[in-house]
């Protein structure tokens, strides 16, 4: 298949226009009636059609009792009838004329011989019916670009700029959950399933050429053409960061990825080696999937590897220091000047130095004035800001605190407060966003405290946004890896 006629095959699959939910159910818990109401409470704008030979109407939608009786053309087929059941259901899409299949069915390479043989004449079917097959043993796709929302977690991420394509459904809509609640904006999320037909490396050949995909993360559990997997993410790599974080890193997780998706992990240390070769980003916990695609969807990449750093309190400067010389990050003295207009604005005891410690400042100007100094030097990459965002969490505890001991503190007074805090950081961030469009450098924010807000702090009508990590170890690993990427680019 060439290149276009592949794009189109997955377009259909990915922005479809109509849709039918084979096995459609309204009974609460079911696949059926997980996949249909997400569908429907998701908002997706195209044609809906229900199928299901015992039932009517379902969800005010009329029912179909075979996908050859829906009366309108259908783009997708989302399955989740059981195995036995599904050739002759495929061979009714490919009379209908259906373009794409999302087979959320089990019970197929993952179970036994058997399994494996009807995995095999599945994927028969649709190559002979001209069927794009997602699957089998999937959890389901989310296309936000499309409004379809079509997974067993109804979960509905807005839309941005991070591709996940996932081998084990399960983890991926949980990280898709995660991502959600940390503010990441998501462009296509599949469960690639047993990959009967498409594997991995097909979906990274389709999202090389998609316009809303900026960054690629991938769960990986084997890889079947190792050789093409490699030189394909070689290719893409240097125009869309590629993060992996690969299962069956022991003999225990190969164990289990066998049983789970019936393919076998191939050797951790090789495909780690590979992975370095090839500049993809290769990380050890899921956590981190969702680090870096905060990072890379939302900051400029450095040009370099020297960091600022502006601190409320000097001892988390320190560590943020250490944190950053340990993973090849230069912490350079900043000039006389800087330090001269920094000063200005606080007492003369202050660090004079990089890290920039602002000693608990409550000059609201001063941290802006720190980091637009240090941005403004050639001689810095990246800035990494502490404490400024997520000081509001510290304020509503001195507030709550305030309430149930100070009677002449009235609601009012602190409810102004709480709302000034509020106000501050918002501000702040539409600031730092602003520095960043005008320097092209990142400003990484560290928290220390968890907030409600989550990582990743868009601004309106803004390229980059504000990204705000609980810890400096985490913003520091960001950093650095955004730093090795910057390299292989230059590299390559």
């Amino acid at each position: 298949m060439n290149t276009d006629s592949f794009t189109s095959s997955l377009d259909a699959v990915f922005s479809p226009k109509s849709v039918a939910v084979i096995g459609a159910s309204s009974t609460f818990g079911k696949w059926g009636q997980f996949i249909l109401s997400n569908i429907m409470a998701g908002g997706f704008k195209g044609k809906i059609f229900p199928v299901n030979p015992k039932e009517r109407v379902m969800y005010g939608l009329p029912v179909y009792a075979h996908i050859t009786d829906v009366p309108e053309p259908v783009d997708l087929a989302l399955i989740t009838t059981p195995a036995k059941t599904v050739p002759g259901i495929l061979e009714e899409c490919g009379a209908k004329g259906v373009k794409g299949v999302v087979l959320i069915t089990s019970g197929f390479s993952e179970t036994d011989e058997a399994g494996k043989n009807l995995e095999r004449h599945i994927a028969d079917i649709c190559r002979k019916e001209n069927l794009t097959l997602v699957g089998p043993n999937t959890m389901g796709i989310i296309c936000p670009y499309a409004g379809l929302f079509a997974t067993g977690v109804h979960t509905r991420p807005r839309r941005g700029s991070v591709a996940f394509i996932s081998q084990s459904g399960n983890l991926g809509n949980q990280l898709i959950h995660w991502a959600e609640q940390q503010g990441i904006g998501v462009s296509l999320f599949v469960g690639s399933g047993n990959e009967a037909m498409l594997s991995c490396t097909d979906y990274l050949v389709y999202l090389e050429s998609d316009p809303h995909t900026s960054i690629i993360l991938l769960y990986l559990e084997s890889v079947g053409d190792g050789k093409h997997f490699l030189d394909v993410t070689r290719r893409i790599n240097r125009k869309k960061p590629i993060v992996v974080l690969k299962g069956g890193r022991t003999e225990a997780g190969r164990t289990a990825a066998a049983s789970h998706t019936g393919s076998m992990s191939g050797e951790d240390s090789v495909f780690r080696a590979a992975c370095r070769q090839s500049g993809v980003l290769d990380v050890a916990v899921p956590s981190e999937l969702l680090d870096l695609s905060a990072g890379f969807s939302s900051l400029p990449l450095p040009k370099g590897n020297r960091v600022g750093i502006v601190t409320l309190g000097g001892g988390w400067g320190v560590v943020t220091a250490d944190e950053c010389n340990q993973r090849g990050l230069a912490v350079p003295d900043i000039p006389e000047s800087i330090i001269e207009t920094i000063g200005k604005y606080l007492p003369p005891f202050w660090s004079k130095g990089n890290p920039v410690d602002l000693v608990g400042s409550r000059d609201l100007d001063v941290p802006i004035v720190a980091v637009e100094e240090l941005l403004k030097w050639d001689g810095i990459d990246a800035v990494i800001s502490l404490g400024i965002v997520g000081r509001r969490e510290l304020v509503r505890l001195l507030i709550k605190s305030t309430r149930k001991v100070d009677s002449a503190a009235t609601p009012a007074f602190l409810d102004q407060m709480e709302t000034l805090s509020h106000n501050y950081e918002e501000n702040y961030i539409a600031r730092i966003v602003g520095l960043m469009e005008a320097y092209g450098k990142p400003i990484i924010g560290v928290t220390m405290a968890r907030t409600d807000k989550g990582t990743v702090r868009p601004v309106d009508g803004k390229r980059y946004s504000g990204v705000f990590y609980e810890s400096p170890e985490d913003a520091v690993n960001v950093l650095a890896r955004m730093v090795a990427y910057q390299d292989f680019l230059e590299r390559a």
